[in-house]
Order: C-alpha cells, then sequence, then structure tokens
C-alpha cells in the first residue's frame, strides 16, 4: 500500500477552546488509484492532506508512505523523505519569482546531476506544452501555465504519490483537463493520486470520490450528494 493514513486527528486552538478540524479519518490509496475527496471549506480537508504529507503532525493516529511514518524521522530525515516518496500541488503555485521555468523546474534537483537533470526537466517543460516558455519568470506566465509549471516541478523526482490540493481552482476548463489528465496519468502509470478539491469537474475525474464533514468521512452515497449538490 502505498499511502495508509489510520486514525488521524487534528484539533486546533481557536479562542478558550479547540476546534477539531480531523477527527479519526482512516484511508488507504494504493497504486494506480486516483482519489478525490470533497467537502465545504473548513471541513478539515486541507488539513488531512497537509497531514497525509507529513507537513503537518496529527495529535493522534498515524501515517504510512510506502510503509514509512514520516513523522518518526528527523525534521531534516522528513524533509529528504518528502522530496524522495511525494509530490505537492497547490491551488497557489509557489513558484520562485525570480527564477526561469526550466529552473522552477529544477528546484528539487540540488544534488542531482545536472546535465540528466535538465534533460528530465526539458521532458516534463515538453509535456506540459510549455517549451516555447523555457526562459519566462513566473510573472510572464498565465494562470495555467504557473500551475502546469507547478505540476512539473512535482514530477521531476518521480514520486509514488501525488498530493493535490485544489489544483483546478485558479484554472479556466482548458488548462484544467490539461491537469485533470496529467493527475490521471500519473496514477495509470503506477502512482497515486489524493487531491481535494471543490471543482465538480476534478472530482468526476477521479476512480474514487470521498466526502469529509465536520473533519469525518462520510459514506459514498453522502459524498455523491456532496457532488451532486
Amino acid at each position: 500500500m502505498l499511502l495508509e493514513l489510520e486514525q488521524l486527528s487534528k484539533s486546533f486552538k481557536s479562542g478558550p477552546g479547540r476546534v477539531q478540524a480531523v477527527d479519526g479519518v482512516s484511508l488507504t490509496v494504493d497504486a494506480t488509484e486516483f482519489v478525490a475527496i470533497q467537502g465545504p471549506s473548513g471541513c478539515g480537508k486541507s488539513t488531512l492532506l497537509l497531514m497525509a504529507g507529513g507537513l503537518l503532525s496529527p495529535d493522534s493516529g498515524q501515517v504510512l508512505v510506502e510503509g514509512t511514518n514520516p513523522y518518526r524521522l528527523s525534521s531534516d530525515q522528513r524533509a529528504r523523505f518528502r522530496s524522495q516518496h511525494l509530490g505537492f500541488v497547490f491551488q497557489q503555485f509557489h513558484l520562485v519569482p525570480y527564477l526561469n521555468v526550466l529552473d522552477n523546474v529544477l528546484t528539487p534537483a540540488l544534488a542531482s546531476n545536472r546535465s540528466q537533470a535538465r534533460e528530465r526537466a526539458r521532458a516534463l517543460i515538453e509535456q506540459f506544452g510549455l517549451e516555447q516558455r523555457l526562459h519566462h519568470t513566473p510573472a510572464q506566465l498565465s494562470t495555467g501555465e504557473k500551475q502546469r509549471v507547478a505540476l512539473a516541478r512535482a514530477l521531476f523526482h518521480q514520486p509514488k504519490i501525488l498530493l493535490a490540493d485544489e489544483p483546478t481552482g485558479n484554472l479556466d476548463s482548458e488548462n484544467s483537463t490539461i491537469v485533470l489528465n496529467a493527475l490521471s496519468q500519473f496514477a495509470a502509470d503506477g502512482g497515486c493520486v489524493l487531491m481535494v478539491s471543490h471543482d465538480d469537474q476534478a472530482v468526476q475525474s477521479a476512480q474514487r470520490v470521498l466526502g469529509i464533514r465536520d473533519g469525518r468521512l462520510v459514506t459514498p452515497q453522502e459524498s455523491e450528494s456532496l457532488v451532486n449538490s
């Protein structure tokens, strides 16, 4: 199993009390699976994704990424582990503003063979139709192009697991289709995708759709009502 979430819970301080963001969530995602989680704002989707990616420690429960619990590693070990096993795509692209497209895709490659790294980066850039934007900075790109660069960067190290937080949230239908096709192809090639999204088109591209309300996963029937509401 590539990704296992076991009874994850997380709460945050809010005024005199605490808000339960995620409450006892268990989920498994294996190779070739594309799983989407949908729910209203504030329901715990993004918190769950951050915990799955080793970016936010749970209060209880455990995360297993290819059998390893990243939270049992030191901070430095965990960062290296994330870069080797996980790819991240966010609604906000987190591109380095002073680097061009090629160098943004190359940012995970600091310790890699530079020649091989540039060859792989160029192949990904071409895959996403950005070869004419190779030397453009993010300020010179459209919103859709920025997301494609971010996706190319996420795939650079050939991770087995891709975590996507509202990846089509800022995109038009054409660019949304490009991104969703890439996520589907990633899963078909043997990876797994866990995506959270409000986007009906994005959710319908997944093989399995789950709902989340008040920090808890809901039944498939309830998640279907979320999609159709």
